[in-house]
C-alpha cells in the first residue's frame, strides 16, 4: 500500500499533542511530507523531530501551494491545524488538488463559507467529497454505538455538561514547545485583524467579552456538542435562553432550547473552572425505554476511551446498566484514516461545509440570546442600583 503524502499546516498544541504522534504511528499509511508554520524555530524543531526535509518546511500555505503546483513537492492531502481562520487556506489547498481535513471551526462567518463555496464552484471542486471538518467525536466508536442505540427511539430530553479546566491542566503531559517569539508582529496583527473582522461580521455590535466568548467558547468548544448532537440526529436548532455566570472570563455558560421542530428539550451547562481536576464532557439522552450517556475524557489523551453507559429495562422487573469502552480505537486516528481514504477517492460520510454552516447558525443563536440576556441583566442592574457582580456602584472597590 502506497503511503499518502500529507502536509501538516500548523505545528501548535493540537498538532504536537495529537496529529503528529498519530501520523508517526501510522507511518506505513501516511507520510509527513511537508510542514507549514509561522515560526521558523518551531518549523525547525518539529521538522527535525519528524524527519521533514528543510526544503519541505514553509512559512505560509501560499509557499506550500507554489511548491505543489511547480511539481517540486508531490502531495495528496493536508491537515489544517492552525488557530484562527481556515477557509482561505482550505481553498488554496483544495485548489492544488489536495483533500483537506480542517480543524474546527471551519469558519467564523457565513461569508467565509460563501467565498469557499464560490471558489470551489469556479474550480469544479465537490467540497462534500474533498473537505472534512475536524469534529473527531463523529469518528468515536462510542458515538457510533450511541447513534445506533438511539435509532428509532422516542427521545424525551437531552443534557450537555462540560467541565473545562485551564488548558495547561489538559496538555501538561504533551510537553509542548514554548510559545514562539520569532513570528513577525506585523503578521500576527494582520491575522488578528482578519479574525476580528470575520467575528464582527457574525457577532455584530456586541461587547468585546461576548465576541471573545463567541470565538473561543461557542466556536472553540461548544461547537463540538452542537456538531455531536446534530450527528446523533438531535440538532440543537432552537436556543430559547442563555446566560453567563461564575465570574472571571469566560465563566459559566448555561442555555436551553429545543431540538429541530421543537420536539425535544435540551439543557447545556459549560463551565470553565481553571483548577478543576480533569476535563469532563457528558451527554445524557433520556428516551422512552431508558437513558444513554456518553462521557468524554480529556480529548488530547490518545486512546483514553469515551464511556457509553446505557440504562435499560431488564425484564421482568429489573434495571440493567451497561458500560462499554473502546480503548483500542482512537477517534482522532479514525478521523485520520477517513482523511487518507478521502485522498484515495473513497470518502466516508462526514461533516463538510454544509454541516459547518448549520453549526455556525446554532452558535449565532447562542450568541444572540446570550447578548439579549446580558443586556437585560445590565438594564435591571442599572434600575436597581447594583452591578452584575452584586455590588452597588458606590460599594465597589477599585
Amino acid at each position: 500500500m502506497t503511503a499518502v503524502r500529507l502536509a501538516v499546516v500548523g505545528a501548535g498544541g493540537i498538532a504536537q499533542a495529537v496529529h503528529l504522534p498519530l501520523l508517526q504511528r501510522n507511518r506505513d499509511r501516511a507520510e509527513i511530507s511537508a510542514l507549514v508554520d509561522l515560526s521558523a524555530h518551531r518549523r525547525d524543531v518539529v521538522g527535525q523531530r519528524y524527519g521533514i526535509p528543510e526544503r519541505s518546511r514553509f512559512a505560509c500555505v501560499a509557499d506550500l501551494v507554489d511548491a505543489v503546483r511547480s511539481g517540486a513537492l508531490p502531495l495528496d492531502a493536508a491537515l489544517l491545524a492552525t488557530s484562527g481562520l481556515h477557509c482561505a487556506d482550505a481553498a488554496l489547498l483544495l485548489g492544488c488538488g489536495l483533500s483537506v481535513l480542517s480543524e474546527k471551526p471551519l469558519a467564523y462567518s457565513a461569508r467565509e463559507l460563501d467565498e469557499l463555496e464560490r471558489e470551489a464552484g469556479r474550480q469544479g471542486i465537490d467540497l462534500a467529497q474533498r473537505l472534512r471538518v475536524g469534529y473527531m467525536k463523529e469518528y468515536d466508536p462510542a458515538v457510533a454505538a450511541a447513534r445506533q442505540h438511539l435509532s428509532g427511539s422516542r427521545v424525551r430530553a437531552v443534557t450537555i455538561e462540560v467541565l473545562h479546566p485551564a488548558d495547561d491542566r489538559q496538555l501538561d503531559f504533551a510537553r509542548l514547545l514554548a510559545s514562539e517569539t520569532d513570528i513577525a508582529p506585523d503578521e500576527l496583527r494582520r491575522l488578528t485583524q482578519l479574525l476580528d473582522t470575520e467575528t464582527r461580521a457574525t457577532a455584530g455590535d456586541v461587547p468585546d467579552d461576548l465576541r471573545r466568548i463567541f470565538a473561543s467558547v461557542l466556536l472553540g468548544s461548544v461547537v463540538h456538542d452542537i456538531a455531536l448532537l446534530r450527528h446523533l440526529g438531535l440538532p440543537l436548532e432552537n436556543v430559547t435562553s442563555a446566560s453567563r455566570s461564575g465570574g472571571g472570563f469566560p465563566g459559566s455558560i448555561t442555555a436551553c432550547g429545543t431540538t429541530a421542530g421543537g420536539m425535544v428539550p435540551w439543557q447545556l451547562g459549560w463551565h470553565f473552572i481553571p483548577e478543576y481536576p480533569e476535563y469532563r464532557e457528558t451527554i445524557t439522552v433520556h428516551h422512552e425505554t431508558g437513558t444513554m450517556t456518553l462521557v468524554f475524557p480529556t480529548p488530547y489523551l490518545l486512546n483514553a476511551p469515551t464511556r457509553l453507559v446505557v440504562d435499560s429495562v431488564a425484564h421482568p422487573l429489573g434495571h440493567a446498566v451497561t458500560e462499554t469502552t473502546w480503548p483500542q480505537s482512537e477517534a482522532f486516528e479514525r478521523e485520520l484514516h477517513a482523511l487518507l481514504a478521502m485522498s484515495a477517492g473513497v470518502p466516508d460520510p462526514g461533516s463538510s461545509v454544509a454541516e459547518a454552516r448549520a453549526d455556525l447558525r446554532v452558535a449565532e443563536q447562542f450568541l444572540r440570546v446570550l447578548s439579549a440576556s446580558t443586556e437585560n441583566t445590565a438594564h435591571h442592574d442599572e434600575l436597581s442600583g447594583t452591578r452584575s457582580d452584586g455590588t452597588s456602584p458606590k460599594g465597589r472597590h477599585h
